[in-house]
């Protein structure tokens, strides 16, 4: 009866690791996105350093910011949308500066 017991626990262990794998496996595309969602944090869009939102009206004049984010190391990550409903995600620089999501790391 014990070692029944035993089997079953570990059995319970063994389906659930292959199980995470499987959400692993299958949410790699998805992982790169869900990484910079936990790195950033919301914040107010009116707390926007007024150099981003100045260069969010210059370059992309047709789209209005819906979300902001800001990183530990004074990344913005911004969410556009236009009149359409579809978005676009840019990064800047506290300056201004457009970037790519990884040119901030080492």
């Amino acid at each position: 009866m014990i070692v029944a017991i035993v089997v079953s626990i570990f059995s319970a262990q063994g389906v659930v690791a292959q199980d995470e794998l499987a959400v692993l496996s299958d949410d790699l595309e998805f992982r790169d996105y869900e990484y910079e969602q936990q790195e950033y944090t919301e914040i107010n869009i009116v707390e926007l350093p007024l150099s981003i939102q100045e260069a969010a009206a210059k370059d992309f004049a047709e789209l209005r910011i819906v979300k902001a984010y800001m990183s530990k190391d004074n990344t913005y990550k911004i969410i556009l949308q236009d009149k359409d409903d579809n978005t676009k995600v840019v990064f800047a620089s506290a300056n201004g500066e457009w970037i790519k999501p990884n040119d901030n790391k080492s």
